[in-house]
């Protein structure tokens, strides 16, 4: 009899273990997105790195 009810209870903490486990999976893949959404704003072509050095170039005349 208590075997049984140790085994229910162990069943139990298994399955809401492993409904967290999910929760977390899905929670770090939507994380992801947004990093990757993050990183994607954050990049500097090469087109737009030299654009704004010419700028820089051209500021730096304007000064003087």
């Amino acid at each position: 009899m208590a075997i049984e009810l140790i085994t229910s209870v162990l069943i139990v903490i298994l399955i809401i273990a492993f409904f967290f486990i999910f929760l977390m999976n899905v929670r770090i893949k939507q994380l992801k997105c947004e990093l990757d959404d993050l990183k994607n704003r954050v990049t500097i072509t090469d087109e737009e790195l030299n654009r704004l050095s010419k700028d820089i170039e051209d500021f730096k005349k304007i000064n003087l």
